[in-house]
């Protein structure tokens, strides 16, 4: 099945390469799938302004290690690590300029000041586990039962920063302008994300043979799409987006 899946790509690329926001939005007029629904939400309410989302929290195996790799593989910076107990930490880590990496410098102490005017920071929690539980290593193992699937990185460009997370030794699930769905261990890890099973299963395949136009028409061939040390997944995408 999924031998069909790959040949069946071409017949795809056509229409997609041509995909702009204009086409998207037609799609509001048709009566079949996929459809493309623009967001036309009225004023929220007043009592909600300034509400935003300031960060997400992960549980990490290795706070170290995880500050290293956001580090030296996003350019985040550190924030502050709180070590509460012999077993628990927590530590913020931000990009600069309100959740963008910019030239502008801030320190520490100004990351600190502003931390509950940040967005797009990420909060690590390491519990170290008991001894009795110490085989037992923490790692996020996306399944389709999972609530989260992912977080979002945008970059300038996609084959300098894929250059780049090469050098680094990035484990890369997904290749920019690469789309396998055969059932391998790094292509599990994506589907898992988007909630699809076993991709072994005969029944996944087909599930997932049918969402490829549409897969496809958000661009999503051309991401990019790594793991941090711990599993979590990261959707690479351009700033200028090539479609949807």
């Amino acid at each position: 099945m999924h031998l069909r899946i790959l040949a069946l790509l071409p017949l795809f690329l056509q229409p997609i390469l041509s995909c702009n926001h204009a086409n998207m939005a037609r799609a509001t007029d048709n009566t079949s799938l996929p459809l493309f629904i623009p967001g036309n939400d009225g004023l929220a309410e007043e009592v909600t302004r300034g509400y935003f989302i300031n960060h997400v929290s992960l549980i990490v195996s290795n706070i170290t290690a995880s500050r290293q790799w956001y580090s030296d593989v996003l350019g985040m910076r550190h924030v502050f690590t709180f070590q509460m107990t012999k077993q628990l930490s927590i530590m913020y880590m931000a990009h600069a300029q309100g959740g963008r990496n910019g030239t502008g410098f801030q320190t520490g102490d100004e990351l600190i000041r502003d931390k509950n005017n940040l967005a797009g920071m990420v909060e690590f929690l390491e519990n170290k586990v008991p001894n009795h539980f110490q085989s037992k290593y923490r790692k996020f193992n996306p399944t389709a039962q999972n609530t989260f699937s992912h977080m979002g990185l945008i970059v300038p460009d996609l084959a300098v920063a894929q250059a780049r997370f090469d050098a680094l030794g990035v484990n890369i699930i997904k290749r920019a302008n690469e789309l396998d769905v055969t059932p391998s261990e790094a292509n599990t890890m994506f589907a898992s994300a988007w909630g699809y099973g076993d991709l072994h299963d005969p029944q996944t395949q087909k599930d997932v043979e049918e969402a490829l136009p549409a897969i496809m028409q958000i661009g999503f061939k051309g991401f990019i799409i790594i793991a941090d040390p711990d599993g979590n997944v990261f959707e690479v995408q351009s700033l200028v987006p090539s479609a949807l």
